[in-house]
C-alpha cells in the first residue's frame, strides 16, 4: 500500500494505521524491486498495459478480516482504501522516456533542424553524449549508429551504458547516432541525435597545361590550369594570390577563375591563357571554411616558372625479373625530367610492399625474397604537374615446377564420339608448358602431330575415336628457371564403343518354300566381356542370348512364306551402344534390265506415228518365283497419266535371254517414259524406267526430219567452231528468273511452258554484229536415177521468233558437199516481228548430201534474241497452200522467189503464221 492511501485512511478514521476498532488489518508495503507474486506480477502487468477493465482484488484481501458488525460508514472507507490501494500500486512500474544531453567542446548545437537535433564538432575533439532516462523497472540503455560499413561502428559493437565517449573523433565517425531504452513495458523509447564532424586538409595544388595552334594567327597558344583541392566539411572557399596580389574574377584579363559544373563548388580553377612573363610567379591557394569550429584557414603555394614540367621517370630494370627464392632483389627508379622536382614512391599492384622491403629514394630493395613476395611492383612520380608518372615492372619468383594427375583423372572412361579433357596438374613460377604424347611414341596426337602443347595442363580431345584408346604422357617443358630434370606423369583414356558389326544391311532375295540363313558377325567392341543379341523380325523378338566365345550369331528360316519376309535385324549389344546387322529378307524379282543396243530401233510406219522395239532382259530370273508377267507402263513425256498393260510370258526366262516387245502408235515426234514391272506369285518386283525418243533416221535415205529440240542431242544439230557465240537450249520453265524482259519467247512453238527451243542470248557480253551458228546433221539424198536426170524436191519448214526492239538478223544457208563444200544463202529476216512465233517454208532441190545452217547475228542492244523450234524437212514439195504471195491476215508479206543455183534450184516463201 502507498504511503498516499495510508494517510488517506489514517485521515478518515483518525486512527493508527491498520487498526479498525480494535482489529488489525496487516497492509503489505511495496518493496522496490520486489513485484510480488507471479498472480500480482501479472495483474501489475495489466495494469501498466492499459487492460485492466474490471475492478482488480487487491493483492492483501485475504489479510482483511472484515467484521460482521462493521457499520456501513466503516465499510465505505474500507473500500474507498482498497481502491486508492489498487491504483497506487500501479504507480510503482512506468514504461522508460529518454532524452540525450551533450557535453564536451560542440561547435554549434542546432535543435530541431528538419525534425532533429545536429550536434557540430571538429575533427580530433573528444564526443560525449549522455542518454537520460526514466522509468521502473531501469531501462536498460543501448546507443547504435546509423547503418554504414563496418568500419563506421564505433568500438565494434552497441554500447550500453547512459554516456557514449568518442575520444579524437575522425570524420567518418560522422554521422547519427541512437539511444534506445526498454524495460518491456510497452514500446521502447529512442531518441536521436546527428554528429557533423568539421574539418578542413590542406589544399593540393596541381597544374595542367595545353598547347594548342590559333587557326588564324602565326602563334602557338599556351594555356595553363592552377586547380586547387581541399577536402573539408562545410564546403571550403578558395582564394587566389600571385606573389601578394590577390587574383580575382575580372581583375586581370590574362586570368579566368572558375568552378567546373562537377565539382560541385569544391574546387577552385585558376586558368592562365597564354602565358605571358608577369605569369610566372609563386601562386598561392587559400582555403577557407570561415572559421568555422575556430578551423583556421590554410594555404599551399606552387612557384609556376617557364621550366614547369610533368615528372618522367625511368626503370633501371628488366620486365619480368625471375629470381630465385631467398634472392636480394632491387629496384632502381629514377626521374628523368620534371619540375618542380618529383616524389618518388613505391606501390604493389596487390596488397601493401612487404614489410622487410627498404626504401631509399627511388631504389626498392627486397632482401631475402620468398614466393609471396612476388607480384607487380609500380613507381610513381609526382610533382603535382600533369599526370603523375608510373613504371611497372613484375618480379616472378621461381617455384620448382610439379606434375600431378588427380586421383579421378586417370583411367578415364568415355564413350566414343565424346569429347574428353585429360588433366595434369601443374605448379611452379614460371608455370612451365605442358607437353602431351603418346605413351607409344609411334602412334600420333588425335591432331596427327607427335606432341601437342598445353598451358594450363589440360589436353581437350573432341569426337574421341577408338583409336585413341591408350595412355598419354604429359611432362612439363625442359626449363622454368631451375636446373632440374622434367616432371611427367601418365594419364590412361579408355574408350568404350559399340560393336562393330557386319554385314550392316544384306538384301537377301528367295522364292518362297525355300530356306534362308542369316549371319551377323562381330568385328570389335570394347568392353567385349558383356555382349548380349537380339533378333527382331519388325517390332517382333525372335530370340535373345549372350556371347560365349563365337564372333556370330546365326538365324535361320526353313521355309519362307508370306509371315516370314520382311527386315530382320540382329542387335548385339555391349555397354556402350548397340551394333546392328539388316536383312532384307524379300520374295520380290529384280529389276529388268533394258537393252539400249538395238541399232536404229526407230522406224516409221505413216506420217505421224511411229513405232519402237524395246528390248530388255531379266536380272537373277532364277533368284525368285517364276516370272509370270510383266506390267507396262507407259505415258507421253511431261504427263502424269500412265496406261498400262500386261504382256504375259510363257516359261522360264533364262538369264541374258533378251526380250522383245513393239510398241506402235507412237506420236512424232514426242518422245515417252516406259516402266517395265515383273509379276510372281510374291506380287511385283522391282521396275525400271527408260525414256524412248524419236529421231529421224539420217541415212542410207532421207524421207523425212523432224526436230523439236526436245531430246538430249538436240536431233544431231552441232555448234559451229567459227563463230562468236553458240545457240542455248532453253525452255520457258528452266529460264533464269534474271532474263532480259521484253524479247524472246514466252513458250514454245506449239505454246508449251515445259516445251524447248533454240535460241541466241544477246546480252552482255554479247557485241553487235557477233554471229552464232548452229548446223544442222548431213542429210543424204535418194540414188541417182539410171534413166536421166530427176531432181528429188524437199519441203524445208521451220518456226522463228524475232522479238525485240534490238533485233538483228537471221539468216538460213544451204551447205553442199562435195568435193568443194558450198554454202548458199537460203533464207533471211531482220527486224522485231511481234510477239508471236513465225513458219518459214522452203522448197529446196539438192543432187548431193547436205547441211542447213542457222545464223543468228546479234543487234544493237540486249533485246535482240532471236529462237526457232520445229525444225522440219520433208520428201516432196512444200504444199500450195503454204506457198502464197498475198497479204495475210497479220499484214506481213509472202514472197514466192525462184533461185536457179546449179546444182540447186531453191525456193523461198516466207510467211506469217496462220489464223
Amino acid at each position: 500500500m502507498s504511503v498516499g492511501c495510508e494517510g488517506l485512511l489514517r485521515s478518515a478514521h483518525g486512527r493508527r494505521r491498520g487498526k479498525t476498532d480494535g482489529l488489525r488489518f496487516p497492509l503489505p508495503r511495496a518493496v522496490p524491486g520486489h513485484l510480488g507474486s507471479a498472480g500480482e506480477r501479472a495483474e501489475r502487468a495489466r495494469l501498466a498495459a492499459g487492460l485492466q477493465k474490471v475492478p482488480l482484488r487487491p493483492p492483501w484481501a485475504g489479510y482483511v478480516h472484515v467484521h460482521v458488525k462493521m457499520d456501513l460508514v466503516y465499510g465505505l472507507v474500507w473500500l474507498l482504501t482498497v481502491l486508492l490501494e489498487g491504483i497506487s500500486g500501479q504507480g510503482v512500474y512506468a514504461p522508460p522516456t529518454v532524452r540525450i544531453v551533450h557535453s564536451g567542446l560542440a561547435c554549434n548545437i542546432e535543435e530541431e533542424r528538419y525534425s532533429e537535433r545536429v550536434y557540430t564538432i571538429r575533427e580530433g575533439e573528444t564526443l560525449e553524449l549522455t542518454c537520460l532516462v526514466t522509468g521502473h523497472p531501469r531501462p536498460q540503455i543501448r546507443w547504435t549508429k546509423t547503418a554504414g560499413s563496418a568500419s563506421d561502428r564505433f568500438q565494434d559493437s552497441s554500447v550500453f551504458n547512459e554516456t557514449l565517449r568518442i575520444t579524437n573523433i575522425q570524420r567518418h565517425q560522422g554521422g547519427r547516432y541512437y539511444c534506445k531504452a526498454e524495460n518491456g513495458l510497452g514500446s521502447p523509447a529512442i531518441k536521436s541525435i546527428r554528429v557533423d564532424v568539421y574539418y578542413l586538409d590542406d589544399p593540393v595544388v596541381t597544374v595542367h597545361q595545353s598547347i594548342g595552334e590559333a587557326k588564324e594567327q602565326f602563334y602557338y597558344e599556351r594555356t595553363v590550369f592552377l586547380r586547387c583541392v581541399a577536402n573539408s566539411n562545410p564546403p571550403v572557399r578558395y582564394s587566389w594570390r600571385r606573389g601578394q596580389e590577390v587574383l580575382l574574377q575580372g581583375s586581370d584579363k590574362g586570368v579566368e577563375i572558375y568552378e567546373p559544373f562537377f565539382t560541385q563548388g569544391e574546387t577552385k580553377i585558376l586558368k592562365l591563357k597564354n602565358l605571358r612573363p608577369q605569369d610566372y610567379a609563386n601562386y598561392s591557394c587559400i582555403a577557407s571554411v570561415r572559421n568555422v569550429c575556430n578551423i583556421p584557414d590554410k594555404m599551399v603555394s606552387f612557384r609556376l616558372s617557364n621550366k614547369t614540367a610533368s615528372p618522367s621517370i625511368k626503370l633501371l630494370v628488366d620486365d619480368p625479373i625471375v629470381v630465385n627464392p631467398g634472392e636480394a632483389i632491387t629496384l632502381v627508379c629514377v626521374t628523368t625530367g620534371g619540375e618542380p622536382v618529383p616524389s618518388l614512391t613505391w606501390v604493389r599492384s596487390f596488397g601493401t610492399l612487404p614489410e622487410k622491403t627498404v626504401l631509399n629514394g627511388g631504389t626498392l630493395t627486397i632482401p631475402a625474397i620468398t614466393s609471396e613476395d612476388a607480384g607487380t611492383y609500380s613507381c610513381i612520380a609526382n610533382n603535382n604537374v600533369g599526370n603523375p608518372a608510373k613504371k611497372s615492372t613484375n618480379i616472378i619468383v621461381r617455384v620448382p615446377p610439379n606434375l600431378t594427375v588427380p586421383q579421378e583423372k586417370s583411367p578415364l572412361v568415355t564413350r566414343e564420339g565424346d569429347t574428353i579433357e585429360l588433366q595434369c596438374q601443374v605448379t611452379g613460377k614460371p608455370k612451365p608448358i605442358i607437353l602431351w604424347s603418346r605413351a607409344d611414341k609411334e602412334v600420333a596426337m588425335p591432331d596427327g602431330s607427335m606432341q601437342m602443347e598445353s598451358y594450363d595442363g589440360t589436353l581437350r580431345i573432341v569426337n574421341v575415336s577408338r583409336e585413341m584408346s591408350g595412355m598419354y604422357r604429359c611432362q612439363t617443358s625442359q626449363y622454368n628457371g631451375f636446373n632440374v630434370k622434367p616432371r611427367e606423369a601418365l594419364v590412361q583414356l579408355i574408350v568404350q564403343y559399340p560393336p562393330a558389326v557386319e554385314p550392316a544391311f544384306l538384301e537377301i532375295r528367295q522364292g518362297q518354300d525355300r530356306s534362308v540363313t542369316m549371319s551377323c558377325r562381330v568385328l570389335r567392341a570394347y568392353p567385349i566381356r558383356v555382349l548380349t543379341y537380339e533378333w527382331r523380325l519388325g517390332n517382333k523378338l525372335l530370340r535373345m542370348g549372350q556371347f560365349d566365345s563365337q564372333e556370330y550369331t546365326e538365324y535361320p528360316v526353313k521355309s519362307l512364306s508370306n509371315e516370314n519376309y520382311g527386315v530382320y535385324n540382329c542387335s548385339i549389344i555391349n555397354e556402350a551402344g548397340a551394333g546392328r546387322c539388316s536383312f532384307l529378307v524379300t520374295g520380290k524379282a529384280y529389276a529388268p534390265e533394258f537393252y539400249y543396243d538395238t541399232y536404229n530401233p526407230v522406224w516409221q510406219n505413216r506420217h505421224r506415228v511411229y513405232s519402237y522395239s524395246l528390248q530388255w532382259t531379266q536380272m537373277n530370273p532364277d533368284a525368285v518365283d517364276r516370272i509370270v508377267a510383266y506390267r507396262l507402263g507407259i505415258r507421253q513425256a511431261g504427263q502424269q497419266r500412265w496406261w498400262e498393260q500386261e504382256i504375259k510370258i510363257n516359261g522360264n526366262i533364262q538369264k541374258g535371254e533378251l526380250i522383245t516387245y513393239n510398241l506402235t502408235e507412237l506420236i512424232k515426234p514426242e518422245a515417252y517414259e516406259v516402266r517395265l514391272t515383273p509379276l510372281t506369285k510374291f506380287g511385283e518386283g522391282d521396275s525400271t524406267i527408260r525414256v524412248i525418243k524419236y529421231s529421224a533416221p539420217v541415212n542410207p535415205h532421207l524421207r523425212e526430219f523432224h526436230c523439236g529440240f526436245e531430246d538430249g542431242n538436240i536431233c544431231l544439230f552441232t555448234q559451229d567452231d567459227t563463230d562468236n557465240f553458240d545457240w542455248t537450249k532453253q525452255s520457258t520453265a528452266t529460264r533464269n528468273t534474271k532474263y532480259t524482259p521484253n524479247t524472246g519467247p514466252n513458250a514454245d512453238r506449239s505454246g508449251s511452258k515445259e516445251g524447248f527451243y533454240m535460241y541466241i542470248e544477246t546480252s552482255r557480253p554479247r557485241l553487235e554484229g557477233e554471229k552464232a551458228r548452229l548446223l544442222s546433221p548431213v542429210f543424204s539424198i535418194a540414188p541417182k536415177n539410171p534413166y536421166g536426170p530427176t531432181n528429188t524436191a524437199y519441203c524445208f519448214s521451220f518456226f522463228y521468233h524475232m522479238y525485240g526492239q534490238h533485233i538483228g538478223v537471221l539468216n538460213v544457208y544451204l551447205r553442199l558437199k562435195g568435193q568443194t563444200t558450198i554454202e548458199n544463202p537460203l533464207w533471211s529476216s531482220s527486224g522485231n516481228k511481234g510477239q508471236r512465233w513465225n513458219e518459214a517454208h522452203v522448197n529446196i532441190y539438192p543432187i548431193t548430201s547436205f547441211q542447213l545452217i542457222f545464223e543468228g547475228i546479234r543487234g544493237p542492244g540486249i533485246e535482240g534474241d532471236i529462237a526457232i523450234d520445229d525444225v522440219s524437212i520433208a520428201e516432196g514439195e512444200c504444199a500450195k497452200q503454204d506457198l502464197t504471195t498475198k497479204n495475210s491476215v497479220d499484214g506481213a508479206v509472202g514472197i514466192l522467189v525462184h533461185i536457179w543455183l546449179f546444182p540447186v534450184i531453191v525456193l523461198i516463201s516466207i510467211l506469217s503464221p496462220r489464223r
